[in-house]
This record gives structure tokens, sequence and C-alpha cells, in this order.
């Protein structure tokens, strides 16, 4: 998906920088603009989410059942005697 954004920005980069050359004016260079910081945030804040599931780790003893909530989870193995 993160490639599909990135791919896109700069297709609409160049479309709107061609409208800048070809009609110089203040709404394709705002087009410019705006294309160029979508392009500029889909590499910085594209990857952020990758890291953090990446990250993410679970234990859970035999005879247990475990749920991931967001973070590490580690839940202890507790035996019932009837």
């Amino acid at each position: 998906m993160q490639l599909v954004i990135k791919v896109l920005s700069v297709f609409a980069l160049l479309v709107s920088l061609c409208w800048l050359y070809f009609e110089p004016s203040f709404e394709p260079l705002l087009t410019t603009v705006v294309s160029f910081s979508a392009l500029i945030s889909s590499f910085v804040f594209g990857n952020s989410n990758k890291d953090q599931s990446e990250s993410q780790n679970q234990e859970v003893s035999s005879n247990s059942s475990g749920i991931q909530a967001g973070g590490n989870v580690t839940i202890n193995n507790s035996i019932r005697e009837d």
C-alpha cells in the first residue's frame, strides 16, 4: 500500500510540474507544493506502523489463551485445582 501511495505522489508531482511549466500561475504552483509535500510525507511517515507491529511478541503458557493488546503481553500459567 505504501508503494502505491509513493507512486501516485510521484505521478501527481510530475503532472503538477508540467502544469506549472505550461501555465505558470498560483493554482499550479500550489498544486506542485502540495504534491511535493505529499511525496515527502509518504517517506517520512510511511513506516511508523510497520516498526511497531514487527516488535511485538507474545508468550502464553500451555493450556492458556493470549490476547495481543497493542503491545507486549505475557500471561502466566495459572493451574486451577478442583
